[in-house]
């Protein structure tokens, strides 16, 4: 299992950090280093607990289209969902907020199980990239925020 787990103080409160990050049209906007193309909802309105999504995404120049769900929304706190890609790997992502002195404390956590073998074997590069695109995804996101 690849596991990775990121922090990052946000000068924002956690409903400003919330409502931006649950509108998940704009995660291209600010996960580029990720390679998230384009997010698309399944049905209009509001993100509840069992709506989903699709994002399209780009690593190494091949592209993987990922369906994703929600699994919790507590509005200013927590938003999860899963993911199933095309190439069969199944991810748990996990975004908690935390009120803290001048902003937001915001944990994002990580698991993908991936599907064989190979797979297993490049674990350490897949968390490799993921650090390192989230240095820069997360960095775009509090300067999104902030600014």
């Amino acid at each position: 299992m690849v596991k990775v787990d990121y922090d990052v103080l946000i000068r924002r409160a956690p409903e400003d950090v919330f409502a931006y990050v649950t509108q998940v049209e704009q995660i291209p906007e600010w996960q580029r280093e990720g390679g998230v193309k384009k997010v698309t909802k399944s049905a209009e309105g509001p993100l509840a607990v069992g709506s989903r999504f699709r994002m399209d995404r780009e690593s190494r120049g091949r592209m993987a289209t990922i369906d994703c769900q929600v699994t919790r929304l507590d509005p200013a706190r927590e938003f999860d969902f899963t993911t199933t890609d095309s190439s069969g790997f199944v991810g748990d992502f996990r975004t908690t907020l935390t009120p803290a002195p001048g902003g937001t404390d915001l944990h994002w956590s990580v698991q993908m199980e991936p599907p064989n073998l190979l797979y297993r074997l490049l674990q350490p590069m897949i968390r490799r990239e993921i650090n390192k695109s989230a240095d820069v995804d997360f960095a775009t996101l509090k300067r999104n925020l902030e600014s």
